[in-house]
């Protein structure tokens, strides 16, 4: 639109000089008075003077016209035209004043072969005046087109070109601020019809979503320092070997039982087969406020973050959340370990550990791709069917959060014993034959509902560390059906917002009411629980006649259980018999725990 006003208003708007009119109509007048039959009549000379005048009015160049005719001069003039133009026409002398850029004056001819000379001045003030108004006016239009044009093309570009990049800078430091949110991108794609910005909001979604899973929570900051466009941060090197960082946490290991066994029978399906395990175990430990952070195959190492070291403790809180006598090495080292008793609202995260890995044990029995496996005849050993079984062990502790590995390939992850000690705790869980062991310094954490929903099984010293540590386990019977969950009719929630809604409103009452584990530990009565703990007081008190016979009626009370029988109750008798049953003279109320 404004090209095409352009080329319609720059034309009427610009004044071009004829200058081959005022020749034409001087040399008409020329030829008309030095005519011998008009030259010698004054009176024809002066009509043809008056008509001369009419016609260039009429053509362009008298009173309408922007170019007035100022003087005629014709030479030898026997007529006394000059004379004759101040009567008869109303012409002056004012036209010898006029400024010479407002004048034109033709002469016709211009060399002396004729007898007759005609010199005509026009006047340019007017076409002159006409000019600059049209020229102003013209100068206005352009400049008020150009800024038309400026504002539309810089709108075009803020909406094509830098909004989108803006909103794409956005959209990173958004991830560089907080890798490990799930960020909606697609509510930053602007109007409908930015395809191109949409599919750029989708890649970059993708791959951040890549990097949250690859990296897990031990990788936020790799992500955040090599992302971070801002403050002139950002650079074409990148750098994923960070140094680490300590922090606490809750320490989660789990593992599959049999499993070189199902690897070598199920083959390339052992893929599929980890897979639907592995789906099982992040999407419990997710919805119970954990993380996974490492998939090795048959084991997972799951974290459920606590804070960094310097959050935790800092001048004004260091005597209220410190432990001078920790067990820790930390004061050789600078650190400072924090008692974890005293972190607000930690029982909550601490249940919520435990109850998502219970949740992991009912889910591997209910399952139907699970439950599938148990009918094929591949995992079958002497007819029985094959059950899928999993050993979980629980500690807390601080660890080095950071990176592993080279430019090659970069692992982000926790080094710490007390990583190492929830997978000892995992490979104790088979000793004592059961599902789930747990280390005193997790068990203290817990609410006190949950503590008493677990027992303790035996005070045992393990390697690397001479302080005694009991051990707790959460009974789980697995050997029974669990009924199929359904989503509450007439709330309009899907099954997995419920499950959702169920996590996040957790409380207390969840160890007595909730009906999956109420079904696991339908045999862990109070009368066992007690017979038990009686057992259990006896043994590590150095009465082992007695802890014999109370353990042989745990065991016997337990005979519905997978294993037939109780596994802690079985462990530690075995290791009575195998010293004869008879208390050692050394008996310091605990033992080494064999197992790694």
């Amino acid at each position: 639109i404004c090209v095409l006003s352009m080329l319609v208003l720059v034309p009427l708007c610009t004044l071009e000089e004829n200058m081959y009119h005022f020749d034409r109509t001087t040399h008409l007048l020329h030829q008309t008075i030095h005519d011998p039959l008009i030259a010698s009549d004054c009176q024809a000379v002066e009509s043809t003077v008056s008509l001369f005048l009419r016609t260039t009015s009429i053509v362009g160049a008298g009173e309408f016209s922007p170019y007035g005719v100022l003087g005629i001069d014709v030479t030898p003039d026997p007529c006394d035209i000059s004379a004759y133009l101040t009567t008869n026409e109303g012409f002056t002398n004012d036209y010898l004043t006029e400024r010479k850029e407002f004048k034109e004056v033709v002469a016709y001819p211009s060399d002396s072969a004729s007898a007759t000379k005609v010199v005509v001045t026009f006047s340019q003030e007017v076409a002159t005046r006409e000019a600059a108004y049209k020229s102003l006016f013209l100068t206005i239009f352009v400049i008020f087109i150009l800024i038309s044009l400026t504002l539309a093309f810089e709108n075009d570009a803020q909406q094509l070109v830098l909004s989108p990049i803006e909103q794409m800078m956005e959209m990173i430091n958004m991830v560089a601020d907080d890798p490990l949110e799930e960020f909606e991108f697609e509510d930053l794609g602007g109007a409908a019809g930015e395809y191109e910005l949409k599919v750029v909001s989708l890649a970059i979604q993708k791959i951040t979503t890549l990097l949250r899973i690859g990296f897990g929570v031990a990788g936020a900051e790799i992500i955040s320092k090599n992302m971070s466009v801002e403050h002139g941060e950002a650079t074409s090197a990148l750098d994923p070997m960070i140094p680490g960082k300590r922090m606490y946490a809750i320490f989660g290991f789990c593992d599959i039982h049999e499993f070189d066994m199902c690897t070598e029978v199920l083959e390339d399906e052992i893929m599929t087969f980890v897979n639907n395990v592995a789906r099982i175990v992040h999407e419990q430990v997710t919805r119970w406020a954990g993380t996974c952070n490492k998939n090795l195959g048959n084991a997972f190492l799951m974290i459920w973050r606590i804070g960094d070291e310097d959050d935790l403790v800092d001048n004004n809180s260091r005597k209220r959340l410190t432990n001078k006598s920790g067990d820790d090495a930390g004061a050789a080292t600078g650190h400072v370990n924090v008692n974890l008793r005293r972190v607000p609202y930690l029982d909550d995260l601490s249940d919520k550990a435990l109850f998502g890995f219970l949740k992991v044990v009912v889910e591997i029995n209910r399952d139907k791709a699970v439950l599938a496996y148990r009918s094929d005849t591949r995992l079958q050993h002497n007819g029985q069917p094959f059950k899928l079984r999993m050993g979980f062990g629980l500690h807390a502790g601080w660890a080095i959060e950071g990176a592993v590995g080279s430019l090659q390939k970069v692992d982000a992850t926790y080094l710490s014993p007390h990583v190492n000690m929830s997978a000892r705790m995992e490979a104790a869980s088979r000793q004592f034959g059961v599902a789930i062991l747990m280390t005193e310094r997790f068990h203290e954490l817990m609410s006190q509902e949950a503590q008493d929903s677990c027992r303790r099984l035996d005070v045992v010293t393990v390697k690397g560390s001479a302080v005694p540590m009991p051990i707790y386990t959460y009974d789980t019977f697995q050997n029974q059906t669990f009924p199929e969950l359904q989503a509450p009719k007439h709330t309009g929630l899907s099954l997995q917002e419920m499950l959702r809604k169920q996590a996040e409103n957790y409380t207390v009452k969840a160890w007595a009411d909730d009906q999956d584990l109420q079904q696991l530990r339908i045999l862990a009565t109070k009368e066992f629980n007690a017979k038990f703990k009686e057992g259990i007081d006896s043994y590590l008190a150095g009465n082992w006649t007695k802890a014999r016979h109370t353990l042989e009626e745990c065991d016997e009370m337990m005979k519905d259980n997978d294993s037939g029988g109780d596994g802690p109750s079985r462990t530690i008798l075995n290791y009575m018999r195998n010293r004869a049953w008879i208390c050692p003279t050394d008996w310091k109320s605990y033992r080494p725990l064999t197992s790694k």
